[in-house]
């Protein structure tokens, strides 16, 4: 007998001047889930705070949305989205804000796309949690919320909280939302479905995948690998790679060692030594720049951390 599920009841939130970008693949990747499941996994409803049904909302790019429900009927979502940009700093509206406790409250999930962040640290969402929004209004953000974190990363995830950087950072974001859902297998059939489209490189999905695989695990595990992934070149020092993203040194340590049985150093050196032997294997560049590229101080002991972690010298990998 096959079990019925019922669909994830889900609300986009649109705000005047939202981004488009990051509203059309937060619907796009829940449609591709629907189509490739072949059942109705996620039901979404669009709404905003000052239009009703059949109401348009503009975007940021002068392109209407027009509204399928009004605030209200979203009270029993169980993950809203806030689509925001231009007037997200200066924005406001007492009836969202009560609404958002609510879900809040009874831990709904809430998922914040591109500047959506400043509705959440306005009413009080993210106080003791970190944040990620587009970058160009994180300058602003800091200004008026000192006392909240930014992260460098695609997208933070806090308890019930997700916020994203916008643009095919929301990618990123519904593919986790979609992994906790479904499981990775769906994760992978709807990535392929972006690379077919070019939204993303062969490539760069697969790394996207293997993110997501790291954040299913543990948050934490998946932001802090996004950042080592990112700092290569000049590597960042555990204490700082920890603050960062919210967190301590000792809990880094205990994610890494629950889930990949390493140490965060260990784990970073080894993603460093594994850029240095694809830069062998695929480019000219001499010993000493690929050392220096990895984040090395010397050559020698570049050399002694590459033979310890592929039992062979750079050199004699280069000759063949």
């Amino acid at each position: 007998m096959t079990t019925v599920t019922e669909p994830v009841r889900i609300s986009f939130i649109l705000l005047p001047g939202f981004a488009l970008t990051s509203f059309s693949l937060a619907i796009e990747a829940l449609s591709v889930a629907n189509q490739l499941s072949d059942s109705e996994l996620y039901r979404y409803r669009l709404c905003s705070p000052q239009a009703n049904i059949g109401e348009r909302v503009v975007s940021s790019n002068g392109v209407p949305i027009e509204m399928t429900a009004t605030l209200n009927s979203c009270h029993r979502s169980e993950l809203v989205f806030i689509a925001g940009y231009r007037e997200s700093a200066s924005y406001s509206s007492p009836l969202l804000t009560t609404l958002l406790r609510q879900i809040n409250q009874r831990q709904g999930r809430i998922a914040a796309l591109s500047s959506g962040a400043f509705i959440l640290a306005r009413i009080g969402l993210l106080k003791g949690r970190s944040c990620t929004l587009v970058p160009e209004h994180q300058s602003i953000f800091t200004e008026l919320y000192p006392d909240i974190l930014l992260q460098e990363n695609l997208y933070t995830v806090t308890d019930n909280i997700f916020t994203s950087a916008g643009g095919t950072a929301t990618l990123d974001m519904l593919l986790h939302l979609i992994g906790l859902d479904h499981g990775r297998d769906l994760v992978w059939r709807v990535s392929q479905q972006f690379m077919q489209d070019k939204i993303r490189s062969p490539e760069a999905m697969q790394a996207t995948c293997q993110q997501v695989s790291l954040r299913i695990k543990s948050p934490c595990l998946g932001a802090a690998v996004e950042l080592m992934q990112k700092h290569i070149e000049h590597p960042y020092p555990i204490a700082q790679l920890a603050d960062n993203i919210g967190t301590t040194p000792r809990n880094l340590e205990r994610v890494f060692q629950k889930h990949e049985h390493i140490t965060p150093g260990r784990y970073y050196l080894r993603l460093r030594l594994q850029q240095a032997r694809r830069m062998l294997e695929e480019t000219h560049l001499s010993l000493a720049s690929i050392a220096q590229a990895t984040g090395f101080s010397s050559q020698s002991h570049f050399g002694k951390c590459f033979r310890e972690q592929f039992n062979t010298p750079p050199s004699t990998l280069r000759k063949s």
